[in-house]
């Protein structure tokens, strides 16, 4: 059985969490209008990839570069097929994927192209990722990135946040988004405890205000939940 989808629907970021929490061994086939890539996995780490462009499949990326290249996709499809002989494939890529995904971000103005069914505002909440992850282990964080993680373990929005550690708004917002793009965080479905002038018995909540709009499970948590669950059968 294969798995299939497109990049819209579920970022090259998330289908690595996807396998590395498997583990899964196999072949990633990306495909858009013009150009092919392939990322071989092994247990779910990320061993060779590359990119070929146009009709005489010319390289134009290949190993480290080839999934830096790749994660700048937003609307290519996917496959991916379980191939157990990836496992005697020479392990060409030299960085896991963590940091291939942060090194992504750091090359980029806007973090956010990363998680793009997952914007963030100073009034995002926060939690920590509910999918288990061993990512802490295998990827160096900052201070920063700790101050924000510490925090999101209790809910609290980004520009709660900010007024606690005094990090500025746009730094704070990076950081998050780097977070969320490697699955430490992710976007909380809590909803602040209403205010006396707002909590009466016949009230209906107002699906305009930030609070109303947090209580629907995030969208792309959900689908990356399903895809677990649907990639275990592979």
């Amino acid at each position: 059985m294969a798995l299939e989808g497109s990049l819209e629907d579920m970022s090259l970021s998330d289908l690595f969490q996807v396998f590395r929490m498997g583990p899964k061994t196999g072949v990633l086939l990306l495909y858009n209008r013009h150009e092919r890539g392939v990322i071989y996995v092994n247990q779910g780490l990320l061993v060779d990839a590359f990119v070929v462009s146009g009709p005489e499949r010319k390289v134009v990326a290949s190993k480290d570069e080839a999934v830096l290249y790749m994660l700048d996709w937003t609307t290519a499809g996917f496959i991916f097929r379980h191939d157990p002989s990836v496992v005697g494939r020479a392990v060409q890529i030299k960085h896991d994927a963590e940091w291939l995904v942060l090194e992504n971000m750091r090359r980029h103005t806007s973090p956010q192209t990363a998680v793009p069914y997952r914007k963030v505002t100073l009034d995002t909440r926060l939690q920590l990722s509910p999918i288990p992850s061993n990512t802490e282990s295998q990827v160096s964080l900052g201070v920063d990135q700790w101050r924000i993680l510490s925090h999101a373990a209790n809910h609290q929005t980004v520009r709660e946040i900010c007024a606690e550690t005094t990090m500025p708004e746009d730094k704070a917002i990076r950081i998050v988004a780097e977070l969320l793009a490697i699955g430490l965080i992710d976007v909380s479905s809590a909803i602040a405890p209403p205010t006396k002038a707002t909590a009466t018995s016949n009230s209906r909540p107002d699906p305009s205000h930030p609070d109303a709009r947090q209580s629907a499970p995030p969208v792309g948590r959900s689908l990356l939940s399903a895809i677990l669950r649907r990639v275990s059968e592979l």
